[in-house]
């Protein structure tokens, strides 16, 4: 499938492909997203939003979708911002109803349903605000106006606070509108570094998560085990039941019979809104930083040279590995080299890969030691051969639940009796992030054979040392 095209649509005719009862079997395994938490009053509330943009393909998408993202934007004490589109006047054919009056009409019950969630109860920042933003795209025809859509993303993430957290529909959603604004957020993250999250719609309609490629050798056209759940708590279910129930033209015929829908059958059927909405919200966090493009920007991105955090990290690093000197070290996502670099005084062959070039160009250039390799290599590339040491800092929250369940497997293959795997880990939260660094230091520890051979903690940072179940420093050197 190849952007621009859609998977099977579902239309109000038709029965859901899924019932309620297997999607919330479903969502009973989906993770908790870990960018948050749930406080006391039982509310899902992120620990460091700077703000948050939903891109809503027509008015009610923001409510059906993306409902406890601006919820939980409000209550983070955020600015919240809602890019509408469209006017959805493509829901009624203009024989029932004109177009510039449909449009008056959905805007207005968008903005009904957004002053309910507005009385949501703050959280302990404070209230956030909400404004809604009219792009006044043609409905139906988004496809044709990619680019006013980019620039109009473009220029409400420049306004807003940086760290602002992109929400758009999900790529392969099932209506051609929701997902070319979900193509239109991707591009636009990935050239912003942005954080981006998808939510899907209509998805539940059409497919279910036991689909897996449509073809053979091809990627699956939804990421099912990207997904993370943000639970609906009483307040919010109520909120939202109050915002839906503001779509009066959507829920009923009083302007006619809807486009793509039987005689008396409104847009929004009872069976597609008690499938939507469940009790858990369930979004994609959308594709991790552009590597390449922050390195292409600058020689440093995260400031290994100038800030003290990161040489005190590398320091700690180094102070916990168990053994003086080690054979053949792994270093995948070495960066710039700053960890590669005094693993060479510490090994006799280190292999370093990057899937940025130009990453590795400065780390070829920092780094000169003889015993050193850097590749041009993505975490798929393993290494053939046994290894006494590998080095995974700083990259596992990034990869995806498949790719991070094979480095598992790969390097419990082939970690040498008497070799360590080190993480490091920043333990703030990331909306990039596929997993936490507490979510990392329990999938190690859970390695078959493996035993915590070190450990670090601190506010900042998690750093674990494993591997087979060997003596300690002391009784390796002089405790016999």
């Amino acid at each position: 499938m190849t952007p621009g095209e859609t998977p099977r649509t579902f239309h109000g005719a038709q029965a859901p492909h899924n019932t309620r009862a297997a999607l919330v079997n479903y969502d009973a395994d989906v993770p908790e997203w870990g960018i948050g938490e749930i406080d006391a009053a039982g509310r899902w509330i992120p620990q460091d939003l700077p703000g948050l943009l939903v891109v809503a393909p027509h008015p009610d998408d923001e409510v059906l979708g993306a409902a406890a993202l601006i919820a939980a934007g409000l209550r983070s004490g955020s600015p919240v911002r809602v890019l509408a589109a469209t006017d959805g006047t493509g829901s009624h054919p203009p024989s029932s109803i004109p177009a510039d009056q449909l449009a008056e009409i959905r805007t207005a019950e968008s903005e009904a349903a957004l002053e309910e969630l507005r009385g949501l109860t703050p959280g302990p920042r404070g209230p956030g605000s909400l404004q809604r933003i009219r792009l006044h795209l043609p409905d139906g025809e988004l496809a044709a106006h990619r680019e006013p859509l980019a620039e109009a993303i473009g220029a409400a993430l420049q306004d807003m606070p940086g760290g602002t957290l992109l929400a758009a529909p999900l790529s392969r959603d099932g209506h051609p509108d929701h997902d070319t604004c979900g193509e239109v957020a991707v591009a636009a993250a990935a050239q912003r570094n942005a954080a981006l999250v998808q939510y899907p719609v209509w998805l539940w309609l059409h497919s279910t998560p036991s689909d897996s490629t449509s073809e053979p050798g091809r990627p699956p056209e939804v990421p099912w085990t990207a997904a993370r759940s943000i639970p609906i708590d009483p307040e919010l279910a109520q909120v939202r039941g109050r915002a839906v129930a503001a779509f009066a033209s959507q829920l009923g015929t009083e302007h006619g019979t809807p486009v793509d829908r039987n005689p008396g059958e409104p847009v929004l059927t009872p069976s597609m809104l008690d499938t939507v909405l469940r009790d858990q919200q369930i979004v994609f966090p959308g594709a991790p930083l552009d590597f390449e493009g922050l390195h292409a920007r600058g020689s440093d991105p995260w400031g290994v040279t100038t800030r003290w955090y990161e040489q005190r990290k590398y320091g700690l690093t180094m102070a916990v590995l168990p053994r003086a000197r080690y054979s053949r070290a792994f270093e995948p996502g070495c960066s710039i080299g700053g960890v590669t670099e005094l693993l060479a005084q510490r090994c006799d062959e280190v292999l370093a890969t990057d899937i940025s070039g130009s990453a590795l160009h400065v780390a070829a250039q920092r780094v000169v030691a003889e015993n050193v390799t850097f590749r041009h290599a993505s975490i798929e590339d393993w290494p053939a051969g046994r290894l006494d040491l590998i080095m995974i800092s700083e990259l596992a929250y990034y990869l995806s639940d498949s790719q991070w369940a094979a480095v598992l497997a790969r390097a419990s293959q082939t970690l040498e009796s008497g070799g360590h795997l080190v993480s490091v880990h920043w333990r703030h939260p990331d909306a990039q992030a596929f997993r936490s660094a507490q979510q990392i230091r329990a999938d190690l520890r859970a390695v078959p054979g493996w035993a915590v051979q070190g450990s670090y903690e601190d506010l900042d940072m998690l750093i674990d040392v494993l591997g087979p179940a060997g003596p300690s420093v002391a009784q390796t050197e002089f405790l016999h």
